[in-house]
């Protein structure tokens, strides 16, 4: 099932299983997608038309495509163990390629993400400022999650070699 269509406390017992999917790519970008849904939300509070107006489906996409991003990392880990059991290194080699390209998006889009809060901080609704410095820290918090992810692949990767 995918992690949109899951309740939390599903998905959290998913994540505490003995099941290595859902791991940290899928939460650093769930929360990524997160730090996205707060800054929405000081947006759609926001009395500036003009902040609102040129950022709010920009958020909204964004959001959208961290959420896709989530199951996304699943199925890349998924193929990871399944190229492993088949011995192939080519196979593995493209698994882990991919594997790394899930976390770089996650990286890179919560990286507009935070820029976008960060920006709502200082021109948002003053009385959600803390929502849009909490976005501002989950997005760092997604980012860093990402690059781990990118540099145990890389990792993975660099021994085939």
């Amino acid at each position: 099932m995918a992690i949109k269509d899951q309740n939390i406390q599903d998905f959290l017992e998913e994540l505490s299983s003995k099941s290595p999917t859902p791991g940290g790519g899928a939460v650093a970008a769930l929360t990524g997608a997160m730090a996205a849904s707060l800054v929405e939300m000081v947006l759609n509070i926001t009395k500036d038309n003009k902040l609102r107006t040129k950022n709010l489906n920009k958020i909204r996409k964004l959001r959208g495509q961290l959420l896709k991003l989530a199951d996304e990392d699943v199925a890349a880990f998924d193929e990871v163990i399944a190229a492993y059991k088949s011995k192939s290194k080519l196979r593995i080699k493209k698994a882990l390629g991919y594997a790394t390209e899930v976390p770089e998006k996650t990286r890179e889009l919560s990286k507009e993400v935070e820029s976008l809060a960060r920006l709502v901080a200082k021109r948002g609704n003053k009385n959600a400022v803390s929502d849009a410095k909490s976005a501002v820290h989950l997005a760092m918090a997604s980012q860093k999650a990402a690059g781990e992810n990118i540099k145990v692949n890389k990792r993975a990767l660099a021994r085939l070699n």
